[in-house]
């Protein structure tokens, strides 16, 4: 496990170089919820946080082992960091926070997902075909509800 930390690690610090962004990078064991959350970005502390169990589960859904695991996790982290990077993600997610229907609510998810995987795509240009098919799965939750 010692090497896979030392990769997770170097994966990190690569990211965060490229990203130029100064924000906190924390790595957790597992999701304290329910869901299966990989990556999470807080506005209010300004950090990012990867959950590797979390991660490990979704690589190995959708590609049926952990071979692409460091790919996921930096696909993964480069869409957290996305969120860290959009200038326009306090302003919509207090709009969103608003008084407004469902399908409002759904667009601006969509918007600020949208705009982390944008961002993501420049971050990690070496890894399209991997982002391309993690970024559809992400936005097809949202799509469902339309």
């Amino acid at each position: 496990m010692k090497k896979k930390e030392h990769h997770f690690q170097q994966i990190i610090r690569k990211l965060k170089e490229v990203s130029g962004l100064d924000v906190d990078i924390l790595v957790e064991d597992h999701f304290p919820g329910k869901r299966m959350v990989g990556g999470k970005y807080s506005l209010e502390t300004n950090r990012v946080t990867i959950y590797l169990e979390e991660i490990r589960k979704q690589c190995f859904r959708l590609f049926g082992s952990e071979e692409k695991m460091m790919d996921y996790f930096a696909v993964i982290l480069a869409h957290e960091l996305g969120h860290a990077a959009d200038q326009s993600l306090l302003e919509l997610s207090m709009v969103r926070a608003g008084k407004m229907d469902k399908e409002m609510i759904n667009q601006l998810s969509i918007k600020i997902e949208e705009n982390a995987w944008m961002y993501a795509k420049k971050l990690v240009p070496d890894l399209q075909p991997i982002l391309t098919l993690v970024m559809e799965q992400s936005l097809a939750i949202y799509k469902i509800k339309e």
